[in-house]
C-alpha cells in the first residue's frame, strides 16, 4: 500500500511539471468542426478511429465514413443499416460493426471493399444483435453486442454469454478485456471465462491506463476509481471538481493522452481534459468550439489531438499546438486592442470597453473568465504600466486601473499611446486626438499639462536620447524635446513625408538590438544624426524579405522581436548575428486579427495575440517533431465528361484508354492543421518542375499524349515543412490506330491494297491495249472518214460547180430565150411597121385588105403561146417552184401577173417586157402598180426586189 502511494505521489508531482509543458490552461484549444453537410451523411457518429497511414475512420448512422485530410467517403455495410462501431487492426484492415451485420474493410486498388463475416455466425443468433464495441486480444478480434459477443480467431467465430446476464460494454486497457455484465458488475474476461472484481463496479463506460499496474475507471453515477491489479477499486479524488462535473454531465467515454493526461467525453457538457492529480486543464465545450455537448466517442491521433464524434458532427480538438485561444463567440468581448497581464490579472482593452481576467503569473494550469469593468464602455486603445501602475487610453480619456475598477485621471480624448522618456521616471507623454499631454506621478498619475503644439493628431511616439522624442503626426514625423520644469515641447527636426519620405504613406519609430529604426511601407530606415537624414537599412532589410515593410515591431528582450506586417507575424531572432525569420507558424492568425491595430503582449514564456474575438496564446518553446505524412495519391479520374456525374475511377494498374487521356489525379496528406496543407506536384513526361504550392488536393491534365507518365507529389506544412514525395506511375496506351491491331490491320489493308492495285495496274494495262486498238481504230475510222467527207466534199462541190455550170447555162438560155422572143417580136413588129408602108408600082401604100392576113400572121406569131412555153420552162429550171410558190402565197395572181413577176424576176427592162407581152410600156407600168396592190407592198419596197427575194 505505502508503496502505490508513493507511486501515485511521484506521478502526481511528476504530472504537475509535464502538464504545464503540454497542455495550457490559458483559453481553449483550436476546435475544427465538420458538420453533417460537410461529411454528407447522418447526425450522429458513435465510434472514431484512426488507421496507421492516418485515415480517420467513423462509424457512423449511415455507414462508416473516412476521411484523409481532404475527402470524405461513405461506406455503407453490407445490410445498408449504418455503424455502430469501428476499429483499425495492425494490419490495416477496418472492422466495422452495426446492427446485426459485422466485418470488415480492406483496401483493394485504393478503394476499401466490404468483406462481411456475419455467415460464419450460426444463422438466427445475431437476429436484433447490434455491435457496440470491437476490440482486439491478441490475434482474435471481439464483436460486443449488450447480449453476447462473437469472438473472431482464425476465420472462425463463437458465440460467447454473460452466463444470463446482458452485458453493458466491453473495455480493453493493455492486454486485459473487461466487460460489465447487468447486474453483477465489472468483471475481466479471459480464456478461462470471466473473474468479478473484489469490489463491485457498475454503469462503466471508461477504462484507462492509469500509473503503473493500476486503472482508472469511470463510472456514470458514482464517479471515477483507481482500479489495481488485483481487482480492487479506490474512489478516486472523490472531493475534487472533476469528479463532481462528470457526474452531472454524465460521463460516456474517455482516451488517455499521455501518461499524466486524460480526456473525458460526457453526455452533456463535452469534454474535460484533466491531469493525473484530478486538475482541469481545459473544458471544451459548445462555449467554446464544440458544435454539440454529447460527446459519442473520442480518439487521440497520431498528432495528438483529439477527434470526437457528437451526436451531431465530427470535431477535431487541436490540444497538441502552441496555440492556445480565448474566442469571445457570443460578441461579449469585441475586438481586442490591448493586452497587459498585471498584479495576477490579464486585461483586455476592446472597442466594448475594458475586461479582466485571473491570471497566476507563471501557471498555466487556470481557466479565463472575464468580467467588464464598470463605466469603461467605449474604445480602449491602450494599456501601459508606469511606475507599477496601469495606464489606460480611452477613447474619452485616461483611466488609472486599480484591481476591477478605473479612476479617470484626463479628460482629454483618443490616448492613443504612453511612453516614459526614462525608465520609471515620475512623469510620462501622451499621444491623443489633439496633441501630446504630460502627466506626472504624484503618489498617483495625474494629468500635469496639455501642450499647445502640436495642434493635431499623435499618432505615435518613441524615445530617442535624453529628453528628446519622436512623434508621428498625419504627414510629417518631428524630433521634439520635452522640458519638465516649466512644461515645454521644442521642435529640433520636422520630416515631411510628400519631400523627405517620397512615396511613403506610414512612418513608426520603433527599435531594434538597441538601436532606433523607422519602420515604413518601403522599408527599414535609420537616422543619421550627424547628416541629419534618413538611409535605407539595406541589410536588415534584405534579410527580413516582406516583412521589411512591418508596420509594428515588438521586443521581447534583445535578441527576439514580433514583426507585423498587414495583419502577418513573424518571429525573428537573432542568434551570434545571424537572424532565423519563423512567419510559417503564424499563418493560423492571418484573417483573425484587426489589420493596422495588430497587438501581442508578452507575458513570462507566452506570447499573447490580439484577435477580432479574442486573443490567442503562443507557447514558443513548444516543438513539434512529428513529421507530415507524405501525400496518399487516391487514383485517377476521367474527367472527359465535364458533368461530375459521369466522373468515373480508372484502375492505375491497367494502361488507361487514349480516348481517357483527361485525367484528374487525386491526393490527399492525412494531416490534420487549423490551416490548409499546400500541395506541389510534377508530371515526369509532362513537365520537369514543380508546381507552385495550392490547396487544392487534385490536379488535372487534359489531352495527354500517349505513353508512360510518374506523378510526384508532396505536402508542404503552414510551418514549412515538406513531407516526403509520393509517387504512381501510369500508361495512357496509344489511340487505337497506332496499337498492334491497328497495325495488324493496316498490313491487312496494305497487302490487300497491293493485290487489288496490282489487279488494277494489270486490268489497266490490258484496258489501255484495248483503249489504244481501239483508238488506232477510231483514228483509221476517222481517217477514213474525213477522207470519205473530203471525198464527198469533193464531190458535192464538183457537183455543185456542174450545177451551178448548168444554172448558169439555164440562165443564159433563159435569157436567149427570152431574148429571141423579145428579139423575135421586135422583128414582127418592124416588119408590121414595114409593111404598112409598102406601095404598089404605082407608088401607093397597100390597102388594109391586102395585109390584113399577113398582118394577123404576125399577130398570130407574137401571141403564140409556145414562146411562153418555152420560157416558161427554162425559167422553171432556173428558179424552181417559182412560180408554184408564188401562185400559192397570192392566189389572185392571173397567168398575166404570173408572166410580169417573172420578166420582173429578172429584171427585165421595161421595153423588153412591153414587147414580151405585146403591150405598150404605159400596160406594163399600170400592170406594175397592179401587182405592187395584190402584194400589198409599201411604197418604199421594191418590186423587183421583193421578187427576187421569193
Amino acid at each position: 500500500m505505502m508503496i502505490r502511494t508513493i507511486s501515485l505521489l511521484f506521478c502526481l508531482l511528476l504530472s504537475v511539471y509535464c502538464y504545464g509543458q503540454s497542455i495550457s490552461s490559458i483559453g481553449s484549444p483550436y476546435v475544427q468542426n465538420y458538420t453533417k453537410a460537410q461529411y454528407k451523411a447522418g447526425n450522429q457518429n458513435w465510434s472514431i478511429d484512426q488507421g496507421r497511414d492516418g485515415v480517420l475512420y467513423t462509424a457512423n448512422g449511415d455507414g462508416m465514413i473516412a476521411f484523409d485530410g481532404a475527402y470524405w467517403e461513405i461506406y455503407p455495410l453490407k445490410n445498408k443499416m449504418g455503424a455502430r462501431s469501428v476499429r483499425v487492426a495492425e494490419d490495416g484492415k477496418i472492422y466495422a460493426g452495426g446492427k446485426e451485420e459485422f466485418g470488415y474493410f480492406e483496401k483493394k486498388n485504393g478503394k476499401l471493399q466490404y468483406y462481411s463475416l456475419t455467415h460464419l455466425v450460426e444463422p438466427g443468433i445475431i437476429q436484433n444483435d447490434e455491435i457496440w464495441k470491437i476490440l482486439f486480444a491478441g490475434d482474435s478480434v471481439i464483436f460486443q453486442s449488450f447480449s453476447k459477443f462473437y469472438l473472431l480467431h482464425r476465420n472462425k467465430i463463437t458465440t460467447h454469454y454473460g452466463n444470463g446476464e446482458p452485458f453493458l460494454f466491453a473495455h480493453q486497457a493493455g492486454e486485459r478485456i473487461w466487460l460489465e455484465k447487468i447486474p453483477s458488475g465489472l468483471s475481466a474476461w479471459g480464456p478461462h471465462g470471466f473473474t468479478p472484481l473484489e469490489t463491485r463496479l457498475t454503469n462503466v463506460l471508461v477504462l484507462l491506463p492509469f500509473g503503473n499496474n493500476e486503472i482508472l475507471v469511470g463510472t456514470a453515477k458514482d464517479g471515477l476509481f483507481l482500479l489495481d491489479e488485483n481487482g480492487k477499486a479506490f474512489p478516486w479524488n472523490t472531493n475534487s471538481q472533476l469528479n463532481q462535473l462528470l457526474k452531472e454531465a454524465q460521463i460516456n467515454n474517455g482516451i488517455k493522452i499521455d501518461d499524466n493526461t486524460f480526456a473525458f467525453g460526457t453526455i452533456k457538457n463535452g469534454i474535460f481534459i484533466a491531469d493525473s492529480t484530478g486538475k482541469i486543464l481545459q473544458h471544451i465545450h459548445k462555449r467554446n468550439g464544440l458544435q454539440n455537448n454529447t460527446i459519442l466517442s473520442m480518439v487521440l491521433d497520431k498528432q495528438g489531438n483529439i477527434w470526437a464524434g457528437l451526436d451531431n458532427g465530427i470535431d477535431r480538438i487541436e490540444i497538441n499546438s502552441p496555440f492556445y485561444y480565448y474566442k469571445d463567440i457570443f460578441g461579449e468581448l469585441g475586438t481586442v486592442y490591448a493586452i497587459k497581464v498585471f498584479q495576477d490579472k490579464i486585461y483586455l482593452g476592446t472597442n466594448q470597453g475594458l475586461f479582466y481576467s485571473s491570471w497566476t503569473t507563471g501557471s498555466y494550469l487556470q481557466q479565463l473568465y472575464f468580467q467588464f469593468i464598470p463605466h469603461s464602455q467605449g474604445q480602449v486603445w491602450s494599456l501601459e504600466i508606469f511606475n507599477n501602475q496601469l495606464i489606460c487610453g480611452h477613447n474619452d480619456g485616461t483611466f488609472l486601473v486599480k484591481d476591477n475598477y478605473i479612476e479617470r485621471i484626463s479628460s482629454l480624448t483618443g490616448g492613443w499611446q504612453n511612453i516614459q522618456l526614462r525608465p520609471n521616471a515620475p512623469f510620462f507623454i501622451q499621444g491623443n486626438y489633439t496633441g501630446i499631454a504630460l502627466f506626472e506621478d504624484r503618489q498617483g498619475w495625474q494629468l500635469h499639462h496639455k501642450f499647445e503644439d502640436p495642434k493635431q493628431a499623435v499618432l505615435k511616439l518613441y524615445p530617442w536620447e535624453n529628453m528628446t522624442f519622436w512623434a508621428v503626426l498625419n504627414n510629417s514625423i518631428q524630433l521634439l524635446e520635452l522640458s519638465t520644469g516649466r512644461p515645454s515641447i521644442k521642435t529640433l527636426k520636422t520630416f515631411s513625408f510628400a519631400g523627405d519620405f517620397p512615396d511613403i504613406q506610414r512612418i513608426t519609430p520603433t527599435g531594434v538590438r538597441g538601436n532606433t529604426v523607422f519602420a515604413t511601407d518601403k522599408g527599414i530606415f535609420t537616422y543619421d544624426k550627424v547628416l541629419s537624414k534618413f538611409d535605407v537599412y539595406d541589410d536588415l532589410n534584405k534579410s527580413l524579405g516582406t516583412f521589411a515593410q512591418s508596420a509594428t515591431i515588438k521586443e521581447r528582450d534583445d535578441t527576439t522581436y514580433i514583426f507585423i506586417n498587414d495583419g502577418r507575424f513573424a518571429l525573428v531572432e537573432w542568434n551570434d548575428n545571424a537572424i532565423r525569420i519563423d512567419s510559417a507558424t503564424f499563418n493560423v492568425l492571418e484573417n483573425t486579427v484587426m489589420k493596422n491595430h495588430e497587438n501581442v503582449e508578452f507575458a513570462a514564456d507566452r506570447f499573447l495575440f490580439s484577435l477580432d474575438n479574442g486573443f490567442v496564446a503562443y507557447n514558443p518553446h513548444f516543438r513539434h517533431s512529428l513529421p507530415i505524412e507524405s501525400p496518399v495519391i487516391k487514383g485517377l479520374q476521367d474527367i472527359s465528361m465535364m458533368n461530375s456525374d459521369s466522373i468515373r475511377y480508372l484502375e492505375i494498374n491497367k494502361s488507361i484508354s487514349y480516348n481517357q487521356n483527361n485525367i484528374r489525379v487525386l491526393f490527399s496528406s492525412p494531416w490534420y492543421s487549423s490551416t490548409s496543407l499546400k500541395y506541389q506536384y510534377q508530371l515526369e513526361g509532362y513537365h520537369h518542375k514543380w508546381s507552385s504550392p495550392s490547396e487544392i488536393p487534385y490536379i488535372d491534365f487534359t489531352n495527354l499524349s500517349w505513353g508512360t507518365y510518374t506523378f510526384k507529389v508532396r505536402a508542404i506544412a503552414t510551418n514549412g515543412q515538406v513531407s516526403e514525395i509520393s509517387q504512381m506511375t501510369f500508361t495512357i496506351s496509344p489511340p487505337f490506330y497506332l496499337q498492334w491491331p491497328a497495325f495488324l490491320l493496316y498490313l491487312i489493308i496494305l497487302v490487300l491494297g497491293f493485290m487489288i492495285v496490282r489487279r488494277r495496274i494489270i486490268e489497266k494495262i490490258k484496258q489501255d491495249k484495248l483503249q489504244l486498238r481501239q483508238k488506232l481504230r477510231r483514228r483509221q475510222e476517222e481517217l477514213l472518214r474525213r477522207e470519205a467527207e473530203q471525198n464527198e466534199k469533193k464531190f458535192m462541190q464538183l457537183k455543185n460547180e456542174q450545177l451551178e455550170l448548168k444554172l448558169e447555162q439555164k440562165s443564159r438560155e433563159l435569157a436567149n430565150v427570152a431574148t429571141n422572143i423579145v428579139y423575135k417580136n421586135e422583128l414582127l413588129n418592124n416588119l408590121q411597121d414595114e409593111l404598112f408602108n409598102l406601095k404598089d408600082k404605082n407608088g401607093n401604100k397597100l390597102s388594109t385588105d391586102q395585109l390584113q392576113k399577113v398582118n394577123k400572121l404576125m399577130d398570130n406569131a407574137r401571141s403564140d403561146e409556145r414562146d411562153w412555153d418555152v420560157f416558161e420552162k427554162s425559167f422553171n429550171e432556173s428558179h424552181e417552184n417559182f412560180f408554184k410558190k408564188l401562185k400559192a402565197d397570192y392566189p389572185s395572181l392571173s397567168p398575166n401577173d404570173l408572166k410580169l413577176c417573172a420578166y420582173l424576176r429578172l429584171n427585165m427592162s421595161s421595153k423588153d417586157m412591153a414587147s414580151l407581152l405585146n403591150i405598150t410600156t404605159r400596160g406594163v407600168e399600170v400592170r406594175r402598180y397592179r401587182l405592187r396592190k395584190k402584194f400589198d407592198l409599201p411604197t418604199e419596197k421594191n418590186l423587183s426586189e421583193f421578187l427576187l427575194e421569193r
